[in-house]
């Protein structure tokens, strides 16, 4: 999960303070100027220096060379307080998801036991607002204080990161404050509304396992929609009542989300459940295509793959499958920063899933 590498900073950050190194060559897509970073793929930029924090580093994560998954870093100059922006293209691109995506990685683990949540919220950034979603934690690796914010803009998704000691929490809200204000887009990728999902905890019961639905799951047909890239119509098919449960996967407890009857869209195609098994963007995805067709979609970084199709809802324990045996791809969707996609149809093709 895409939050060890702040992890690791942090650990070194906050071991001893350290002379301060100069900036590293930014990673490929960023260029630097005396005032600002800029980010090609998607036409944004942010301040060379966010309240106290400076920007230091550069990086991409998956996908390399590719510009689709990278972050900027930055930190202040005894190493304490630590910002990143992960800048990334994911295939479902909702504030709301990833920042419950973030959240179940943040409190996961047993680096911090005792954290805390502060509550969530909504914040203006690039002079908008309502457009990021936010979390605030306390006794987050031991006693830090630690501030997430989600955006959304075009398929683009932006997730900022501030940590540091409890008793410089005002100093990590300034540098939350001084990165929202400063981020500038300048194309046609724009913030969306945010989205924040409500997810109370799901009744303990599971469903019955589904079977295949008749004639197939439209499976080209919804990949070209994906493929389009209309962001609002992806938000308006998640809508923003769920609740929430667990799927064990390998030891682990990976969350779910599970539509209820509140605020739906009250159309198909209608997202119906969502695992959230990474906080960089990978994710399966149940879409109510018609009342007894049902269709399986695995989301990552820059693609989306359409697995199989149900005549209901599929248990958990047919989710959890996926996780371990070989899936069928009805078909493959590529998608490029430049708004392009390609599609596949690979028919009766094994893979892991995810």
């Amino acid at each position: 999960m895409r939050f060890i590498a702040l992890l690791a900073t942090l650990a070194i950050g906050l071991a001893a303070p350290a002379a301060a190194a100069d900036p590293a060559p930014p990673a490929g897509f960023w260029t630097v100027s005396q005032e600002r970073l800029s980010f090609a793929p998607a036409k944004l930029s942010v301040p060379r220096r966010v309240g106290g924090a400076e920007y230091y580093e550069t990086t991409e994560f998956s996908h390399k060379g590719e510009g689709v998954d990278t972050a900027i870093k930055y930190r202040s100059p005894d190493q304490k307080v630590l910002a990143t922006l992960y800048v990334y293209y994911p295939s479902i691109a909702h504030s709301g998801v990833q920042a419950i995506a973030t959240d179940q990685a943040i409190r996961g683990g047993t680096r911090s036991p005792d954290i805390r949540s502060l509550g969530t919220g909504v914040a203006a950034a690039a002079g908008k607002p309502g457009v990021a979603v936010t979390a605030d934690y306390d006794h987050y690796l031991g006693d830090n204080h630690s501030k997430a914010a989600f955006i959304k803009a075009g398929r683009w998704m932006l997730k900022l990161r501030v940590t540091g000691p409890e008793s410089r929490s005002a100093e990590v809200a300034a540098v939350m404050k001084a990165l929202l204000d400063g981020l500038r887009f300048e194309g046609d990728a724009r913030p969306r509304p945010a989205a924040p999902i409500a997810a109370g905890e799901c009744s303990a019961t599971d469903r019955p396992e589904a079977g295949p639905a008749a004639g197939g799951g439209d499976a080209a047909t919804i990949a070209m929609a994906d493929a389009a890239g209309d962001p609002p119509a992806a938000a308006a098919r998640i809508g923003r009542d769920w609740c929430r449960t667990f799927l064990a996967v390998q030891g682990q407890k990976v969350t779910v989300l599970q539509a209820t009857g509140g605020d739906r869209p009250g159309r198909d195609p209608e997202s119906v459940l969502i695992v959230l098994y990474s906080d960089g963007g990978g994710a399966l995805e149940v879409v109510r295509l018609a009342k007894d067709k049902y269709l399986l979609l695995h989301h990552d970084i820059a693609e989306v793959k359409v697995l199989d199709s149900y005549d209901r809802l599929p248990s958990l324990a047919q989710l959890g499958r996926f996780f371990v045996e070989p899936a069928q791809i009805r078909a493959r969707v590529t998608l490029k920063p430049d708004g392009t996609a390609g599609v596949e149809l690979p028919g009766a093709q094994g893979e892991t899933s995810p």
